[in-house]
């Protein structure tokens, strides 16, 4: 939070505090009740003040990263909305099952009317053939029978006179006595009654000519309707201590009630249920097993059965169940005629479920995508706060962040090179004087005349260090070894390897190891040192000035010229494996490439890089290996001349672009033959 904004709210907090100590102070000293009002009013303030500071607090707190309020945005967006849905949807599939339950039990209470009045005009008409000895029960069914309006025979239960009132044909359908308002049902009449005792039943009559019958259930109504239905069924009367208390609404002139629809049920009346819809374990059932779904269906008033008084304003069936019992009654009814419905309604509903969860996926990535981006840069940033200027962004992404990512790194790599200018340069200044020393202890101070022969060098190398390396060495016997070398690469590494060929090639030739045998080594040493492998193109010669022979081993490295006194050039090439590469070293196609030759009085032997070989003009053209030889012929006086006659052809091809690769050059010309020492 900003410091003004933080001042501002602690300065509101303690002046609402202080005007709540204030007001509520004389409030109690001058007990006066408009005081202790405004004191509340006060101290309202106070606490929302005081509580929308603690939200904002919490706000910036929470919400500072980028990925939390991501994940807000897609929780608010994509969750909640589903949790929501989610929520509707169970609460309509909740009223979809109560609205089947209300469904079995009407059709449960149909089937018993058609029942009672089935077996009521079954009986008028035995007593109209004079039927004798029917008995006033059959099972939990009661008869009475009438005669003239009068009671016959039958229970006590039963009026004495013709109960006009439950006789659809006398336009009674259980309107209550002294009444002329339908209390019943939508259709116009109920089948319920009023016992004696308190009970709920229902009944039915029928009457022929002189004589009729009133059958009602003298059972357990509430049981056999749960037998029918499978569902838990309570009747309630108005009085039922158990039936919860109605609420009323009025909205746009029309009245809602709302009643209570839980009742609590005894262990006995549990295990009656579980009876009805048995769990799938015999021990103890399953949460969704259990009767939570519950509703309530009113069913009109309750006339006495004695005197077709009303005995309660209204009925009350309350109705539970649980989902699978509903389920499974749903599927009775309606598996067959609606089974495409089902399959499409499971149908869309995976497709949604599938469409759902692939964008949660997709947003998830991308939210931890943009936040662990945005993380990155704010760890970065603070790095170069601390003067940290190396930092840098591993760009992976292709988007705008990707390019902001990549626009940081630039900043940070000007920064670091303006931070650091001075360092660098100084560091950069004692490299070089590094690399000059040790290319000048690589390389031989100065050629040494001996008898017979002179020689003439060149070196051009193309970075502070250079890889090539030339020498010249006493061979013993009054035999001089000419060695030149290329080592892979530049700079330091390459000067440093460099150093350890030279060393060890000094050591070898100075132990009169044949040519061959110190390339084997060389490459053996190579290959033992361990990081980076490196490969070196060697060539080593030894050349006898007392017969003019020369011997010649190559590992890789470009041919020899010889040019003859006469001004012809011939090429003394000894195909190789560079030392250090696989294969090389070892017998077979991999061993050293060797060859001889006899110089005469007056010829010359040119040894050089590729790095002349391989100059290129401005059009990108080699110089190649003919141009080398064409430029090569011709009598030479010294060695110098032969030198310079192949440099100023190099200088004229390549236009005086500087060297992209060392450039190293060593000639030798035969003066005399030499006595043996």
């Amino acid at each position: 939070m900003p410091r003004g904004s933080r001042t501002l709210t602690q300065t509101t907090l303690l002046i609402s505090g202080l005007i709540f100590a204030l007001l509520r102070g004389l409030a109690v000293a001058l007990d006066s009740g408009f005081l202790m009002t405004l004191s509340k009013l006060a101290l309202a303030c106070l606490v929302l003040v005081a509580l929308a500071w603690a939200f904002r607090v919490l706000w910036r707190s929470f919400f500072w990263r980028v990925g939390r309020r991501l994940a807000f945005s897609y929780f608010t967006v994509g969750v909640l909305p589903m949790a929501m849905l989610a929520l509707i949807f169970l609460l309509a599939a909740y009223m979809f099952g109560g609205f089947l339950l209300g469904h079995l039990y009407r059709d449960a209470l149909d089937d018993l009317d058609d029942e009672l009045q089935a077996a009521a005009e079954t009986r008028v008409a035995d007593l109209l053939h004079r039927k004798a000895g029917l008995p006033d029960r059959v099972g939990d069914l009661a008869f009475v029978e009438y005669g003239d309006g009068r009671k016959l025979s039958g229970d006590a239960e039963a009026p004495p006179l013709w109960p006009d009132w439950l006789d659809p044909s006398a336009g009674g359908g259980n309107k209550a006595a002294g009444t002329g308002s339908n209390t019943g049902a939508a259709d116009g009449r109920h089948p319920f009654v009023g016992l004696a005792d308190g009970r709920i039943s229902a009944a039915a009559v029928a009457r022929a000519e002189d004589r009729g019958v009133l059958v009602y259930y003298a059972g357990n109504l509430d049981a056999e309707l749960r037998r029918r239905t499978h569902v838990w069924v309570d009747l309630l009367r108005d009085d039922d201590p158990r039936r919860k208390s109605t609420t009323r609404l009025q909205i746009f002139g029309r009245e809602f009630r709302l009643g209570g629809l839980w009742l609590d049920r005894t262990p006995e009346q549990s295990a009656a249920y579980f009876e009805l819809n048995p769990p799938a374990s015999a021990g103890k059932p399953r949460l969704w097993e259990k009767p939570t779904i519950l509703w309530m269906e009113s069913t009109g008033s309750l006339p006495l059965l004695a005197t077709g008084q009303p005995a309660s304003e209204s009925i009350a069936a309350a109705l539970a169940s649980s989902p699978p019992s509903l389920f499974r009654a749903m599927l009775s009814t309606s598996a067959e005629v609606d089974s495409a419905a089902w399959l499409a309604l499971v149908g869309v509903a995976v497709l949604f479920a599938e469409i759902y969860l692939v964008a949660a996926g997709i947003a998830v990535f991308m939210i931890f995508g943009l936040s662990r981006a945005v993380n990155r840069l704010s760890r970065a940033t603070e790095a170069i706060g601390r003067s940290d200027f190396s930092t840098r962004i591993p760009v992976r992404r292709k988007d705008q962040l990707g390019d902001l990512q990549r626009s940081f790194n630039s900043m940070s790599e000007h920064l670091e090179e303006l931070v650091q200018t001075a360092a660098q340069k100084e560091v950069l200044d004692k490299e070089l004087a590094l690399a000059r020393q040790v290319q000048q202890d690589l390389l031989p101070a100065g050629i040494d005349e001996r008898p017979g022969v002179e020689f003439s060098t060149y070196f051009e190398p193309s970075a502070a260090i250079g890889g090539d390396y030339f020498d010249i060495l006493d061979a013993g016997d009054g035999k001089v070894a000419v060695v030149i070398a290329d080592v892979a690469g530049h700079g330091l590494a390459a000067g440093l390897r460099m150093a350890l060929v030279k060393s060890a090639l000094t050591l070898l030739v100075e132990d009169r190891i044949a040519a061959p045998a110190i390339l084997a080594r060389l490459h053996r040493l190579l290959r033992s040192k361990p990081g980076e492998r490196s490969f070196v193109t060697a060539s080593l010669s030894i050349f006898d000035p007392a017969n003019g022979a020369l011997e010649l081993s190559n590992a890789g490295h470009p041919p020899a010229y010889v040019v003859r006194v006469a001004g012809d050039v011939e090429e003394l090439l000894a195909p190789g494996v560079p030392l250090g590469a696989l294969g090389a070293g070892a017998a077979g196609a991999g061993a050293p490439g060797a060859a001889a030759a006899r110089l005469a009085v007056g010829d010359a032997i040119v040894w050089l890089s590729d790095g002349l070989i391989e100059c290129c003009s401005a059009g990108g053209e080699q110089f190649g290996y003919e141009r080398t030889r064409r430029h090569l012929e011709g009598p030479a006086v010294h060695a110098a001349q032969v030198r310079d006659r192949l440099l100023d052809a190099v200088r004229r091809h390549t236009g005086g672009l500087p060297a992209d690769d060392d450039r190293t050059l060593v000639a030798m010309l035969y003066r005399a033959p030499v006595a043996k020492p």
